[in-house]
């Protein structure tokens, strides 16, 4: 919508979790490194959590794209169902079996075998990510750690990732889990960026997006984005893409403090925390060609069809006799009668008080 006028290539603050955008922060170049060694080292189960929207998706598809080609992936996205459903999901990414064939657990659980051999041989890996972890059932959690039996006197043949929200830490704390949770060697929570990379987050995508640098958001707008998104990216996102489609209705490029919290308070029903409202302090001034002469013309425009309703209203109610109908229309153009000097309908003061 906004790409045009900002000339951008594409939007840089999509809610979708695009590699491309991929910001190496400090703890999400600690999170990859964790990942990588994990994947690299055999280690059977890795364990990465994070809040909702602290990247956790984009982490993983940036992973998946950088993996080199002996590396055999299946990626689960719905961890909700019964292990079996997990099962056949995980195949089918790995082409084991096809979509139509439905066999018993018992045959796919011997597929799979056959199948990690086979990619041991080659020396190849297999990796089987598996996204919102935190709603997988414990009887499937247990399940999964049968499968990480697969295995040679000397390697792993299969490494599950877990990645989900922080819930799955308390999940995977459970009695009934000592078992797998023992078989998790490497674990990793994704933090919020701090105000220092929030501000170099919303520069690094804004440059990846093909800005010029006209578009520039101020130290202070980055201030108050960190403080509304908790330094969660999907919330600096959300934030940002709100002030660009503002920025592109007002017709300006460069975003300060005032300005980002007016459209924050347009997006949400209450200001970001800490925020003041926009009341509060004098509105930020319009950019050239948008003078405010233009809401004092809409002002009167509304205030002369309220007195020509009313005017009517009384005429019709038989209010006004004939002969007074003039006195009473000078008295109600008298109410809205615009001062001097100014475009604008605004109401008069009564006769014989000063004017505060």
């Amino acid at each position: 919508m906004y790409e045009k006028f900002y000339g951008f290539a594409e939007k840089p603050f999509n809610l979708t979790p695009d590699p491309d955008y991929f910001f190496l922060s400090s703890v999400h170049k600690r999170a990859l490194d964790y990942l990588v060694y994990g994947l690299e080292s055999g280690m059977g189960f890795v364990q990465v959590t994070g809040e909702i929207g602290s990247g956790k998706t984009t982490l993983i598809k940036c992973l998946l794209r950088n993996l080199s080609r002996e590396v055999k992936v299946a990626y689960v996205l719905h961890s909700k169902g019964t292990f079996l459903q997990l099962l056949r999901m995980i195949l089918e990414d790995l082409e084991v079996v096809g979509i139509e064939q439905k066999l018993s657990k018992e045959a796919l659980l011997s597929r799979f075998r056959d199948f990690l051999v086979e990619q041991a041989r080659r020396r190849n890996s297999v990796v089987v990510i598996i996204d919102e972890a935190q709603n997988l059932q414990l009887d499937v959690l247990e399940e999964l750690r049968m499968l990480s039996n697969f295995e040679t006197e000397k390697a792993k043949l299969l490494q599950i990732v877990l990645v989900g929200q922080p819930e799955l830490r308390e999940l995977l704390r459970r009695p009934e889990l000592e078992q797998l949770r023992q078989r998790i060697t490497v674990r990793f929570h994704l933090y919020p960026l701090n105000e220092r990379e929030t501000r170099s987050y919303v520069q690094h995508r804004l440059r990846i997006a093909g800005s010029n640098g006209r578009v520039r958001f101020t130290a202070g707008a980055c201030r108050l984005v960190h403080r509304y998104s908790r330094g969660l990216p999907r919330l600096i996102n959300v934030a940002c893409d709100a002030t660009l489609l503002a920025g592109f209705v007002e017709e300006r490029k460069v975003f300060n403090e005032r300005f980002v919290r007016e459209a924050l308070n347009e997006l949400a029903d209450r200001p970001p925390d800490g925020a003041p409202q926009v009341g509060d302090s004098q509105p930020a001034p319009l950019p050239p060609g948008r003078p405010r002469a233009r809401r004092g013309i809409l002002v009167g425009v509304a205030a002369a069809a309220i007195v020509l309703g009313l005017a009517g209203l009384l005429l019709a109610t038989g209010a006004l006799a004939p002969r007074a109908s003039g006195d009473a229309w000078k008295r109600l153009v008298d109410v809205f009668r615009p001062p001097a000097g100014t475009g604008r309908l605004e109401p008069a003061q009564p006769r014989g008080e000063p004017s505060p």
